[in-house]
């Protein structure tokens, strides 16, 4: 198999890499410097990509589901070898610090060795009916998928939807972001040496608008699995509805994070902390904290002093805080702050462009805003925190609630039945108590509102990936056709 020149990689279709005659830059957001560039697909690449996967998918499906499980999870146990080589490029791309990169994507392995074990347990059921009648339900893969990959956290997010696809007996393309897809066809190009079958597995890079809006818009394609911006996932089920075909959508969301005053502070604040992972570029971190007026003092103080040690410089060479993506990014966060400051806001720490090479904001707290601030209203997607006092638990509840998003919560008490009673009252996909991030292969992930639609992750996944057929067979004299009524 053919792999390119690191400053020269073109769309990867049937287990190696096709030339292109339109190119784009990658640029390093430590540095901002060109580090590769990248062909783009058109649209008669991306043409032979669907109908490439067409034909793997075929003789795919027609594996013993068993086997298709021991493909994959040898393929999961070789990639093991290739997670500095993954972890280094996504740094580079991307600026995530190194050891977050080479943890995520350890993590993101785990996604074969769970997918690869459900593929024999993809299973219907049979059904009590009427007369001398069996009826079964059998589960059957879709065909092919195209997966629109985000840069935040490419090769995991990647995981994450190719290997349940593929584990149910499909294939897919994937359309990694422009502005950070070396790593995905990277993976491709690795996850296809250590035995994914040719063809299965293809990307395609390119715009959104171009390449993006063909892969999807295209009536072959038989699912779609996008992550991303409200804006894009509207468009992107706009093309779903068009083709009548089930879409997965991940929108991101305005995390609250709830602190009561029986919380243990130093796991709060430790755990708080992590909302900078990745410069805060994470749909589900919990941006919004409230925390109770009896200990907001104490946790904030903490909270800036801790985050002041942190270091901010190239993700590669292992700092706290990287750069966010792009200068645009680096602006929007800038605004933000800057108009929450004009209208009252009061900087706790950080609340600045760094003034150096690349895209480095420093990682801010901020209170004294209003709940219907943009700032408190808006992703964000950098390293800020907005904190809120709190007094009441039912108000806290309708303050956190009070969002167009609900992907993910978190809230730190040390009494059980207060723990359990504000998750049930809170409207987010997945609630974490007294621990943050906690998310699990075998968990599934999805958001209320619009944070999105379906889950992905866990057998729920599996369920979005496949189509269920209902088989009725007769065995013997009945008393006629039977009828809905």
């Amino acid at each position: 198999m053919a792999s390119p020149a690191a400053d020269d990689t073109g769309p990867f279709i049937n287990g190696e890499y096709r030339s292109a005659a339109e190119t784009f830059d990658i640029e390093n957001p430590s540095t901002g410097e060109t580090i590769a560039t990248v062909g783009i697909a058109d649209e008669e690449t991306v043409d032979d990509a669907i109908e490439t996967a067409r034909e793997a998918q075929r003789e795919w499906a027609a594996l013993d589901a068993s086997e298709r499980g021991r493909v994959l999870r040898r393929v999961g146990e070789r990639l093991t070898d290739s997670v500095d080589e993954l972890a280094e490029l996504e740094s580079l791309e991307m600026g995530r610090p190194i050891g977050q990169s080479n943890g995520i994507i350890t993590d993101g392995l785990g996604y074969f060795e769970y997918y690869g074990g459900l593929c024999d347990k993809i299973q219907g059921e049979t059904i009590p009916v009427d007369g001398n009648r069996l009826d079964y339900t059998q589960k059957e893969p879709l065909g092919v998928s195209a997966q629109i990959i985000p840069w935040n956290a490419a090769v995991m997010l990647g995981i994450r939807g190719i290997v349940p696809a593929l584990a149910a007996g499909n294939a897919v393309v994937a359309k990694p972001s422009s502005e950070a897809p070396l790593s995905v066809l990277k993976f491709a190009e690795l996850a296809t040496e250590a035995g994914i079958p040719e063809g299965l597995f293809n990307v395609v890079p390119g715009p959104g608008s171009r390449t993006g809006a063909t892969l999807t818009e295209d009536p072959r394609i038989d699912e779609i699995t996008f992550t991303g911006s409200v804006t894009g996932g509207t468009m992107v089920g706009k093309a779903a509805m068009e083709n009548v075909i089930p879409v997965s959508l991940e929108l991101g969301g305005k995390s609250p994070s709830i602190v009561f005053e029986d919380a243990d502070l130093d796991a709060a604040i430790e755990d708080t902390l992590k909302v900078f992972f990745n410069s805060g570029q994470v749909c589900f971190a919990t941006t919004r904290v409230f925390v109770h007026e009896e200990i907001y003092d104490e946790f904030t103080s903490r909270l800036a002093a801790a985050t002041e040690s942190m270091s901010i410089g190239p993700g590669i060479d292992g700092h706290d805080i990287g750069p966010v993506i792009s200068a645009d990014a680096l602006d929007d966060i800038e605004e933000y702050v800057s108009t929450a400051k004009a209208d009252g806001a009061r900087v706790l720490t950080g609340g600045s462009v760094v003034e150096r090479n690349g895209n480095y904001f420093e990682p801010t707290l901020i209170d004294s805003v209003d709940d219907d601030a943009p700032i408190s209203c808006e992703e964000v997607f950098g390293p800020v925190i907005t904190l809120y006092e709190f007094s009441d638990e039912t108000e806290v509840i309708r303050r956190a609630n009070d969002t167009e998003y609900g992907l993910y919560a978190a809230v730190w008490t040390d009494t059980l039945d207060r723990g359990h009673r504000v998750a049930n009252g809170l409207e987010a996909g997945t609630v974490a108590i007294n621990e943050f991030p906690a998310t699990f292969p075998q968990a599934p992930f999805g958001g209320y509102k619009k944070s999105g639609l379906g889950r992905e992750k866990g057998i729920q996944a599996i369920d979005h990936y496949t189509q269920l057929k209902n088989v009725v067979v007769s065995l013997g004299e009945s008393d006629g056709t039977v009828f809905d009524k």
